[in-house]
């Protein structure tokens, strides 16, 4: 059976597959008729473990299930997705698409940076990530996740993300801190215009 996702239409659907009217579900699981008719009225909410009460009341077995809300691309996943492919042009357009994306994202920001991502195999982007959750926190006056502290996380020498003189001359001036101090030399505007 494929259950409706609210508590008073789960519970309305699994009452009356079971043949039940709602004074004889409140005897088998042990309330009254006016809370049943409350919550399939979505009057008043269950808890988790009042509403599992009261679907095995009526022969159901209520099971609950959380799936990644595919909407939201953490840096976990750029981290994924950039160690899979050797594609230096999608590698940095991974990177750009998720600071877009947590621009217009409606998730907190601390959901998207917070856990540690995976290792690429390339320490350029391995550093860029780090630079991208601790610039992104403290535009956003939040404290940087721990991970993106770490002393490893970081170039040997500078990257130079473009290779055109007026850009390395721009990323001179105007890399943020959070990029600079690990080696990372791009200009903000060019993160910006992402």
């Amino acid at each position: 059976m494929d259950l409706p996702s609210s508590a008073c239409v789960l519970l309305r659907s699994v009452r009356r597959a079971a043949g039940l009217s709602q004074q004889q579900l409140a005897e088998l699981a042990g309330t009254s008729q006016s809370a049943i008719a409350a919550y399939e009225a979505g009057q008043r909410e269950p808890t988790v473990p009042v509403l599992d009460r009261m679907v095995r009341a009526t022969g159901h077995e209520l099971i609950l299930e959380a799936q990644p809300d595919p909407r939201m691309f953490r840096l976990t996943d750029v981290a994924r997705e950039v160690a899979a492919t050797s594609d230096e042009h999608r590698r940095f357009r991974l990177v750009l698409e998720f600071l877009r994306g947590a621009a217009d994202d409606d998730h907190a920001l601390p959901l998207l940076v917070m856990a540690e991502p995976a290792r690429t195999g390339d320490q350029r982007y391995d550093a860029l990530l780090a630079a991208v959750a601790e610039d992104l926190c403290l535009r956003e006056g939040l404290r940087p996740p721990a991970w993106s502290q770490s002393a490893d996380r970081v170039v040997d020498g500078f990257w130079w993300v473009s290779d055109l003189p007026s850009a390395r001359t721009r990323a001179l001036v105007h890399s943020p801190a959070s990029y600079r101090r690990r080696g990372i030399m791009i200009d903000r505007a060019d993160l910006e215009a992402a």
